[in-house]
C-alpha cells in the first residue's frame, strides 16, 4: 500500500511548497496544460477517467510554486468540513489550501481525501472539467487531458479493485505543460487456458480441462459485491456441469453457499456459464489478495469444424468498481481460448484402371491405440463421400468399428485430433488383394505464439485426399491340370496295348 500512496505524498508536498510564502520566482499567466494519467494494467485500455478543478492556479514559470484559488463549483465541499462553514471567499479559499497543506506526511489522510473529494463530485454529479479514455501507447494504457487550464485538480479513473487499492482518486497539479501521473492501482484480471495453454486440438469425444485464474478483491471499502466469471464456450464443446470446482487459495468452495452456478444455450449453440460469488465481502474479505480459480471439463462434440478456430472460449469479469454505488460495475477486457480438430479425405481406387471401390471396409486407430469407434453421418454415394466421426461417450454401443466406402470410393474422417493415425483394411472385393498392413495417416497442425492455427497438413501435403489403391489378383501355375490327364491317358493306351499282345499270343498257340 505505500508505494500505491507514494503519488498522495508527493501531490502533499509539491502542494505545501506551491503555496509558500513569497515564491523567489515571479508568477506566470495563466495557461494550459497536458495531463496523462498511464498504467502498465492491460485492464485499465479503455477506462474512463474524469478530471475536476478544485483550485484556479498561478504558476510560477517553471511550475516550481503556485498561487491557489478555490473554485465556485467546489465551495460548498469545503463548507462542510468542520470550521470553514461561516468561510466565503478568500478566506474560505486560504483555509482550503490550509487543510490540503496540513495533510503532508499523512499518507492515509491524503488518500482518504481524494476519496472523500471524488466521491462528493459524483454524488453531487459535478459536471466534469474534462474525462479521457485510456489507450494503448508503447507498452502502457494512457488516458491523455489535453489543454487542461492551470490547476489543482481531483482526478478519478473509473473504479478496480483487486488485492490493493489506493488511487481510485488522485489529486494532480497541472502547472506546466506536461504533467504525468503513473496510476498505481491494479484492476481485476483473469485468465483462461485450456489443458494449461492458450490452445488445444482435439477429437470428438475428448475431454478438455479448462481452468480460470484471478485473484480474491479487496472489498474494505464496499458495504457489498459483486464478482462473477461470465464464461463462454464455443457450440463445439459440451460443458460437464457437474466437473465445476471453484476454489480460493487451493480451498473448495461450496457451491450455492460462496458460489451459484447459471448455465444456458448449448445444444449446437455457445454455452454461456456464469459463476458468481454469493456473499463475497462477508464470507471472503479476509482472503483478498488469494489465488480464486475455476476449474472445468468440456466434450468435444459433433459441431466442431476441421481447421476452423472454435471460436466463442472466451472469459471475462463483471466486478463491483464504485463503494459509494453498489450498482457500480465494471467488465475485463475477455481472454480467449482456441480450439481445433482436423479431417482426411481417402479414395479407394483400382490400381491399374483408378476406378473407385466401393464396399472395402476399414478400421481407423491412433497408432499405438485402440480402435476409433465410428459414427456414420453420411453413408456416400456414387457422387458423394461417406463421412464419419468419432463417437461421444453417450455413442459408444451403437457406434462401429468399421466404415465401408460407398460407389464414390470415398471416405471423410473428421473430427480429428492433430497426431498419427492407421487405417486397417479389414475386408475387400472379391479378386482383389487386401491390403498387408496399415496405410499410415499423419495429421501435423502449428500454431502461432497467440494459440491461433498457422498451418495443417495431412501427410506433410496440404489437405489433399489420400489416395489407397488395391490391385486384382492373378492365379499362379499349380498342379493337377491338363499335363496330369494326359499322362493318364497315355497310362491307359500301354496298359492296354500290353493287354491286346497278351491275348494275340495266347491264340497264336
Amino acid at each position: 500500500m505505500k508505494r500505491m500512496f507514494t503519488a498522495f505524498v508527493a501531490v502533499a508536498v509539491a502542494l505545501t511548497a506551491l503555496v509558500a510564502v513569497a515564491p523567489a520566482q515571479a508568477l506566470a499567466a495563466t495557461g494550459s496544460g497536458t495531463l496523462t494519467v498511464s498504467s502498465a494494467n492491460s485492464e485499465f485500455n479503455n477506462k474512463t477517467v474524469t478530471a475536476w478543478k478544485m483550485f484556479d492556479a498561478v504558476p510560477s514559470a517553471n511550475g516550481a510554486n503556485a498561487s491557489y484559488t478555490l473554485t465556485a463549483e467546489w465551495e460548498p465541499f469545503f463548507k462542510g468540513i468542520e470550521g470553514m462553514g461561516a468561510l466565503s471567499g478568500e478566506k474560505l479559499s486560504r483555509s482550503a489550501v490550509d487543510h490540503i497543506t496540513k495533510m503532508k506526511g499523512d499518507e492515509g489522510a491524503v488518500a482518504a481525501f481524494a476519496k472523500k473529494a471524488s466521491d462528493w463530485a459524483k454524488q453531487q454529479k459535478l459536471d466534469a472539467t474534462k474525462t479521457a479514455v485510456a489507450q494503448k501507447s508503447g507498452g502502457s494504457y494512457v488516458a491523455t487531458f489535453e489543454g487542461l487550464a492551470f490547476g489543482y485538480y481531483v482526478v478519478s479513473p473509473a473504479g478496480g479493485s483487486t488485492a490493493s487499492r489506493g488511487t481510485d482518486a488522485i489529486l494532480a497539479n497541472v502547472v506546466k505543460a506536461q504533467n504525468p501521473i503513473e496510476l498505481k492501482s491494479a484492476y481485476p484480471t483473469v485468465d483462461k487456458k485450456v489443458e494449461g495453454s492458450s490452445h488445444a486440438d482435439a477429437q470428438i469425444g475428448d475431454t478438455l480441462n479448462f481452468k480460470l485464474t484471478s485473484a480474491v478483491p479487496n472489498m474494505a471499502e464496499y458495504t457489498e459485491y459483486a464478482f462473477a466469471f461470465k464464461d463462454t464456450l464455443s457450440k463445439g464443446l459440451t460443458l460437464n456441469k457437474g466437473s465445476i470446482v471453484v476454489k480460493i487459495d487451493g480451498t473448495q468452495l461450496v457451491l450455492d453457499t460462496d458460489y451459484t452456478v447459471e448455465v444456458t444455450g448449448g445444444n449446437g449453440q455457445p454455452t454461456n456459464l456464469v459463476i458468481a460469488m454469493k456473499n463475497f465481502k462477508n464470507l471472503h474479505q479476509k482472503d483478498a489478495g488469494k489465488a480464486l480459480t475455476v476449474e472445468y471439463a468440456a466434450t468435444v462434440n459433433e459441431h466442431a469444424v476441421a481447421g476452423i478456430d472454435d471460436a466463442g472460449n472466451t472469459v471475462k469479469l463483471e466486478y463491483s468498481n464504485n463503494p459509494s454505488d453498489p450498482l457500480g460495475k465494471g467488465e475485463t477486457t475477455e481472454v480467449v481460448t482456441h480450439g481445433y480438430a482436423f479431417e482426411f479425405d481417402i479414395a479407394k481406387v483400382d490400381g491399374e484402371t483408378k476406378a473407385a471401390l466401393a464396399g472395402v471396409k476399414f478400421q481407423l486407430k491412433k497408432k499405438g491405440g485402440d480402435i476409433v469407434k465410428l459414427v456414420v453421418e453420411n453413408a456416400g454415394d456414387a457422387g458423394n463421400p461417406a463421412v464419419v466421426r468419432p463417437a461421444k461417450a453417450d455413442e459408444l454401443l451403437t457406434a462401429s468399428d468399421t466404415v465401408t466406402t460407398p460407389e464414390s470410393g470415398k471416405i471423410t474422417f473428421r473430427g480429428l485430433d492433430a497426431g498419427i493415425y492407421e487405417l486397417v483394411e479389414t475386408e475387400t472385393l472379391d479378386g482383389y488383394n487386401k491390403l498387408t498392413g496399415p496405410v499410415e495417416i499423419k495429421i501435423d497442425a502449428k500454431y502461432k505464439q497467440d494459440g491461433t492455427l498457422e498451418s495443417w497438413t495431412v501427410n506433410n501435403n496440404g489437405q489433399n485426399i489420400v489416395t489407397i489403391e488395391n490391385n486384382k489378383g492373378t492365379l499362379l501355375p499349380g498342379t493337377g491340370g491338363m499335363g496330369t490327364v494326359l499322362f493318364t491317358l497315355a497310362g491307359a493306351a500301354l496298359i492296354g496295348y500290353g493287354v491286346y499282345r497278351k491275348r494275340a499270343a495266347q491264340n497264336v498257340a
